[in-house]
């Protein structure tokens, strides 16, 4: 059973020779477009899925104009399909695909109000994209519309031009102290939902990975996520709690997510968590310890959010051994 195999087994319900692993991370040096270096990570690893990140294209790519006024997000026009903010994604997923055709690639997109936050790219976008939501609603809405449509483009030729096995959703911006509930659900649940069901168009469900983000360590309104269309889910077990404040660990999230759900879970990605810390029995221990716990049926092993770029490849390298030595 090769990598693809084993991922797509463990998807699907199907029967695993052993666990699938599953990384991703952020590779600032665009040289090559990032695709021989996330090759390099992806053989240095022996994971069996790489998530390919965005980075140069996080940030929708507005020229010499920041979006950073309401006048700035109503200028706003969605790219050509040869601009190179549409062409270079879908260059970087078929090239990392063909390069590891054994291997399991799915490919990361935002949800556009999560576009326009990275795009004011400083110190203080959390902050401000609040600011410029709450200035002018309209010319915002307005953005992440185009934004909607250049990630509808991304996602119809990557399924028509690549061999990525479905697409990574980051669901972010639910965090406790940014919307209530109830704001959430009536202003960026819609964009989230819209989001889902192209990606469900196009891939099987169980291939889409929904990634709900807690990259800032602040808990989300995780419940309004738990309701969406999803068969594969990816969380953060070491941020996340229930209602009785217990942590969502993978043996919880087999309750928790919905029946028959997929679980892409286990690691605290941080620099505190033990994939970043620990040595190679402690973190081969704690590996076999969330299979003994959740069980090997329906799991993929991966980290909370993207792993620290300084995680030895070793580290990462020792999950999959440990899955291999459980069988």
């Amino acid at each position: 059973m090769n990598s693809k195999e084993r991922v797509l087994n463990a998807m699907y319900g199907k029967e695993v020779d052993r666990v699938p692993v599953s990384w991703y991370t952020h590779f600032s040096d665009q040289t090559d477009n990032t695709v021989a270096d996330q090759l390099t990570w992806l053989k240095n690893t022996g994971m069996d899925m790489l998530c390919i990140e965005t980075d140069g294209f996080m940030q929708w790519d507005c020229g010499n104009t920041p979006i950073n006024t309401p006048e700035a997000l109503r200028a706003m026009r969605p790219h050509k399909k040869d601009d190179w903010y549409i062409e270079g994604q879908i260059d970087r997923a078929k090239r990392i695909a063909e390069g590891a055709p054994d291997k399991a690639i799915s490919y990361m997109i935002f949800t556009p109000f999560g576009t326009v936050k990275h795009s004011l790219n400083n110190p203080r976008q959390e902050e401000e994209v609040m600011e410029l939501y709450r200035a002018d609603k309209e010319a915002f809405a307005h953005a992440m519309a185009v934004i909607e449509e250049d990630n509808f483009t991304v996602m119809e030729r990557l399924k028509a031009e690549t061999d990525i096995v479905g697409i990574f959703v980051s669901l972010q911006n639910c965090e406790r102290d940014r919307f209530s509930p109830e704001e959430y659900e009536e202003v960026l649940t819609p964009w989230d939902k819209r989001l889902i069901a192209k990606a469900n168009s196009l891939y099987d469900t169980e291939r889409n990975i929904y990634h709900m983000c807690s990259w800032r360590g602040v808990p989300n309104n995780i419940d309004i996520w738990q309701k969406y269309d999803y068969k594969t889910v990816n969380w953060a077990v070491a941020i996340e709690e229930l209602k009785d404040g217990r942590k969502i660990g993978v043996k919880e999230g087999r309750d928790y997510f919905k029946a028959g759900s997929t679980l892409m879970a286990g690691f605290d990605n941080r620099p505190c968590g033990i994939l970043y810390t620990g040595n190679e029995k402690e973190i081969k221990d704690y590996t076999k310890e969330i299979i003994r716990s959740a069980g090997k049926e329906k799991l993929i092993l991966c980290s909370d959010c993207s792993v620290q770029k300084d995680t030895p490849d070793e580290h990462l390298r020792w999950v999959v051994e440990a899955a291999e030595e459980l069988g």
